[in-house]
């Protein structure tokens, strides 16, 4: 329990005194997330246990209970340990994961029993959402999301395309490219293929690859999206991507390609075919994921795609700086290291590395 403060408005301490831990199976928590309007992929429980399995951290969902047990505020938290010493995080690696809450009174007494639980528990929390201003929280702008609105068709959502991208999509669809939507554990070990090479590109420790079948096993196979894959008539996979879905939105969480089939156009067939996936399986909007605010080329290649940018703030209570997926783990001469070596390299680096990351 978190101790009251007195500085604070009656309906917001009323709010302090619940501030619970939940586990993720309770039917409280579960009722919650289920019918929250706001809530995301990344709320579901499922996404949380792929986190929680991978990286070995601690998982609860923080909220606010009413008198008759109701959850009225709360978020999935994972605890993780960093160079920079411990924090609760909800949730590392998840674009948009914003706290939940019935009522602005409500997420406003989740702000401030989280303030509290920082107090209390010496550590930082992390929100990949905002928090309503208050002392001791601060939000920052991390970036934006482009989401596509779904509502207007296939052939109005291809005509809102940049010349550019119906272009590259046609030469794609001349090259005589095939799209594959699987759904098993050989699919999945498909694209992973590709986003090994994709990291070990840029330079970038690659995530184990224990973190990829546990995406496949409690949300692909589970119906929660859909591992899209590119292939030439012979069947080799030029580019592929990992779409997440609930509450009637696709997001494309992970994307890869191999850089020896570009010429073909695979990466925007590939988007295309992720959009149409979305449509035809009665989603509302498919969203491009999180763009940092440095990276305008790519800003300005999803909203090609004719999506609409959201600006992203995350917020943080307890002090610290903002660690959004370990920004500045590696510096550039390590980046060219991992080019330069063996893909096992990219590999380990990630399996030692990404826990402390996040």
């Amino acid at each position: 329990m978190i101790a009251r403060d007195s500085s604070l408005p009656d309906g917001v301490r009323a709010e302090l005194d619940q501030l619970s831990e939940l586990q993720l199976n309770d039917p409280a928590w579960l009722d919650f997330v289920a019918t929250a309007t706001e809530a995301t992929v990344f709320h579901l429980p499922a996404w949380t246990r792929v986190l929680a399995d991978t990286y070995r951290y601690r998982a609860v969902g923080l909220a606010t209970v009413d008198e008759q047990g109701r959850v009225t505020a709360g978020a999935p938290f994972v605890r993780v340990r960093r160079f920079s010493g411990a924090a609760w995080v909800s949730l590392p690696f998840s674009d948009h994961c914003p706290p939940l809450a019935l009522d602005r009174a409500s997420l406003g007494g989740l702000a401030a029993a989280l303030s509290g639980w920082t107090a209390s528990q010496g550590v930082p929390v992390e929100v990949r959402g905002a928090l309503p201003a208050m002392p001791g929280c601060q939000n920052v702008a991390v970036g934006v999301r482009h989401v596509l609105a779904l509502d207007r068709g296939v052939d109005a959502l291809r005509k809102g395309l940049s010349d550019t991208h119906r272009r590259r999509l046609r030469q794609a669809e001349q090259e005589g490219l095939q799209v594959r939507f699987g759904q098993t554990a050989e699919e999945m070990d498909d694209f992973y293929r590709l986003h090994l090479l994709t990291r070990h590109r840029q330079g970038v420790p690659v995530q184990p690859r224990r973190f990829f079948r546990a995406i496949w096993q409690r949300m692909i196979a589970a119906g929660h999206g859909v591992v899209v894959l590119v292939e030439t008539p012979s069947g080799r996979s030029l580019a592929g991507a990992v779409v997440l879905a609930s509450k009637g939105t696709a997001i494309s969480k992970f994307q890869a390609s191999d850089a020896s089939g570009w010429e073909l156009r695979p990466n925007h067939l590939c988007y295309w075919a992720a959009i149409r996936w979305a449509l035809e399986t009665g989603h509302r909007y498919f969203d491009f994921g999180r763009t940092e605010t440095r990276h305008a080329g790519l800003q300005q290649f999803k909203a090609g795609w004719g999506a609409e940018p959201i600006p992203l703030t995350y917020a943080t209570t307890g002090g610290g700086g903002l660690d959004v997926d370990g920004p500045g783990l590696l510096d550039a001469a390590v980046r060219q290291v991992i080019r330069r070596s063996p893909a096992v390299v990219c590999r380990t680096l990630g399996s030692l590395l990404y826990r402390f990351a996040a």
